[in-house]
């Protein structure tokens, strides 16, 4: 059995939060339950992980490579998970864990409780979430959330989903005990399927390189999706070269943005999470086999583009560098 913890990536003010902690991960040590977290040596992630390995428990992190260096990532957990963005990690992180407890942590551990807990809501699973609640660090999110239950926009059986406790023993014994709600109601429709892609943003002259595939009415970056186990750049160079040719230059190689937008050309609900880089290039941009077209767009020629496109464009035109 393993645990997730979500914690901030610092200690925050008061010596308590520190304390719980580590008292928590020495609960989850002496029940022989594992620890997943988010991979770092910072903050309360890295000390929920030197505790627990000092215990001799397991610690399995998750980190994107984006993140690597900037919240240093852990090298002598039990393991480590290197993935490509925080979607994946949220999703990696959920699918080795057996629940989820946030400690006081700030908007990022929010945003992970939270979206674990909606997922429970809607019965995509039965793992028990919780808040330990360190010297009343959630006491006044916790009276929001029965003022949004108030309100009718939270279920009461929802509500009492969320587990909480000032003791890590207190909350370990809930989770225990934790039986989901029944639903009553029918079963939700399934997640709609996400397609993983990464972009290439060219643009000289403010105008954006964009190429239309052999079949497809309308215009997309160049890019595609990565083969297995192959990283943002290697798998983005393939498909630039793919398609128009040119070779790009890794010294130049910057992300600039991940978009997620309605797929087009799917029957089937699809979302598109589009990762955006630049890079300056060496060759001759010339259309490939598997390429109708490429056009050098303006913002004026938008709707001629996928919503996913689109989205750059706008980005682009508000920071002045389309016309």
């Amino acid at each position: 059995m393993r645990i997730c913890v979500f914690c901030g990536s610092s200690f925050g003010l008061r010596p308590e939060y520190t304390q719980a902690a580590q008292a928590l991960v020495k609960a989850l040590a002496a029940r022989k339950i594992g620890l997943v977290y988010g991979g770092a040596t910072v903050g309360l992630m890295g000390l929920i992980a030197d505790t627990m390995l000092t215990a001799g428990g397991e610690v399995i992190g998750v980190i994107p490579r984006s993140l690597k260096d900037r919240e240093i990532a852990h090298t002598q957990l039990s393991a480590l998970h290197i993935v490509e963005d925080m979607h994946q990690r949220k999703a990696k992180m959920a699918e080795l864990s057996d629940g989820f407890i946030a400690l006081p942590g700030g908007a990022g551990t929010l945003e992970e409780l939270f979206e674990v807990w909606t997922w429970a809501k809607l019965s995509f699973h039965d793992k028990p979430c919780g808040f330990l609640n360190v010297e009343g660090y959630y006491d006044r999110l916790l009276e929001f959330l029965d003022h949004m239950v108030e309100e009718q926009f939270i279920k009461a059986k929802h509500r009492t989903m969320l587990c909480v406790a000032e003791q890590p023993a207190d909350l370990l014994e809930q989770f225990a005990q934790y039986v989901p709600p029944k639903r009553t109601e029918s079963p939700p429709p399934a997640p709609p399927n996400i397609v993983d892609v990464i972009a290439w943003i060219c643009i000289e002259n403010k105008r954006l390189l964009c190429a239309r595939t052999k079949g497809n009415d309308v215009f997309y970056l160049p890019g595609g999706k990565r083969k297995p186990q192959e990283s943002d750049w290697d798998g983005l160079c393939r498909e630039v070269q793919e398609e128009v040719s040119v070779a790009l230059i890794k010294e130049t190689f910057t992300e600039v943005m991940t978009v997620e937008e309605i797929a087009h050309g799917y029957q089937q609900p699809t979302w598109v999470s589009m990762k955006c880089f630049q890079a300056s290039y060496t060759g001759s941009l010339t259309p490939t086999s598997e390429i109708e077209e490429t056009a050098w767009l303006r913002y004026a020629d938008k709707e001629q583009c996928a919503p996913a496109t689109q989205r750059v464009i706008e980005y682009l035109r508000d920071r002045q560098l389309m016309d």
